[in-house]
């Protein structure tokens, strides 16, 4: 049996036919864009009163609770940037200061996580010194040697040199980085930056921009990404709660206490695809089940001897996530709380079937 502080966590993507040689364990990661964020309902201490859980707020404590779950099942892949929390950092309680101590303070394992920093360029900002002075101060920050993958926002069609010698300096020179990714980077750009990178000798590795069930129009960029051995990591996975199917029109809330955070014409537009989410998570529950005896046996052989917690009470919200990896992305959610992370984690160990998939875009295209 493995030792106690050994990674006991199933990695159900294991055999997975990777872009690159970057691999993501259960093709799944996390943002922590809302770390530190006051506006986004962080509350910097204290006991949460009952009207502030109702309206979705959240702890450090709660943050750390997540941390652990997330690490402990084998959901390693946490993306952040100093943007996060920045009017929090004085009070060390930025993004990254929380992530930091999130990973000093969790102690299950061995599991550590693989870190994906973004460089907040701004459209002026071109240089190299920028990047690796970024990514000297984020290490520092977060007391780390090095991030794992390294991203530079999309500069549109502005010359990006300078951010392709800081990048390449800060893998090859540094060491401060193993990977380097972009952000919102349109298919043509793509590989005009992949051909840059090549030329130094570095893979272009990841690929971060917004798609869901709602919001479809990246979807070709999806297949691009593959064709150039780039990793597709997707933000906004969940539409805001619109892909989740957390706000509907019969629950225009998504039960949480405050302004509506959507208006009912948009919940109304929805419905036949809110209604095919229902469908199709109760289908997957009721194979899942079935299927679930056969699950653990294949799981078992294939993964020393552990027997996979694998959940069989499927949410429409892990159907939107898991439908974005059956379209070969990598979905990156927002986490702020212990509840939305056993959301993330309850999706490891099943898949849609080719079948479902063609459900759901049948049933987002009528909402077009």
């Amino acid at each position: 049996s493995p030792a106690s502080n050994e990674p006991t966590y199933v990695d159900y993507f294991s055999d997975y036919e990777d872009e690159n040689e970057f691999h993501i364990p259960n093709r799944m990661g996390v943002s922590t864009k809302n770390w530190g964020e006051v506006t986004a309902g962080f509350v910097p201490s204290g006991k949460l009163k009952k009207q502030q859980l109702r309206e979705g707020k959240f702890v450090p404590g709660d943050l750390q609770l997540a941390y652990n779950a997330l690490i402990n099942q084998g959901i390693l892949l946490f993306e952040t940037s100093p943007e996060y929390g920045s009017a929090m950092a004085g009070k060390k309680l930025s993004g990254e200061d929380i992530l930091c101590r999130c990973i000093q303070e969790y102690q299950d394992s061995d599991a550590y996580p693989l870190l994906v920093g973004t460089y907040p360029n701004k459209i002026w900002q071109r240089g190299a010194k920028g990047v690796t002075d970024s990514l000297s101060k984020s290490c520092d920050r977060m007391e780390v040697p090095g991030f794992e993958v390294f991203q530079i926002k999309s500069l549109g069609w502005l010359p990006s040199g300078g951010l392709v010698k800081g990048m390449t300096e800060a893998v090859v020179d540094v060491g401060t980085v193993n990977y380097v990714g972009v952000k919102n980077v349109t298919p043509i750009r793509l590989r005009r930056m992949a051909s840059k990178f090549e030329k130094e000798g570095i893979q272009l590795t990841t690929n971060s921009f917004d798609f869901s069930l709602t919001n479809r129009k990246n979807e070709k960029w999806i297949t691009y990404c593959k064709t150039l051995g780039v990793i597709p990591l997707i933000t906004d996975p969940l539409g805001g709660g619109l892909a989740s199917g957390q706000y509907t029109a019969s629950n225009p809330s998504g039960g949480v206490a405050g302004p509506a955070k959507f208006s009912f014409a948009t919940l109304d537009k929805l419905q036949p695809l809110h209604s095919v989410l229902e469908t199709v998570s109760e289908r997957v529950k009721t194979r899942v089940t079935r299927e679930l005896r056969d699950l653990k046996e294949r799981s078992r052989g294939r993964y020393g001897g552990q027997e996979p917690k694998i959940n069989t009470d499927i949410t429409t919200t892990q159907v939107a996530l898991n439908y974005v990896v059956a379209k070969g992305g990598v979905p990156v959610p927002e986490i702020n709380s212990p509840t939305q992370a056993e959301e993330v984690i309850g999706c490891l160990g099943w898949a849609l079937t080719d079948d479902e998939v063609s459900m759901l875009d049948a049933a987002s295209d009528l909402c077009k």
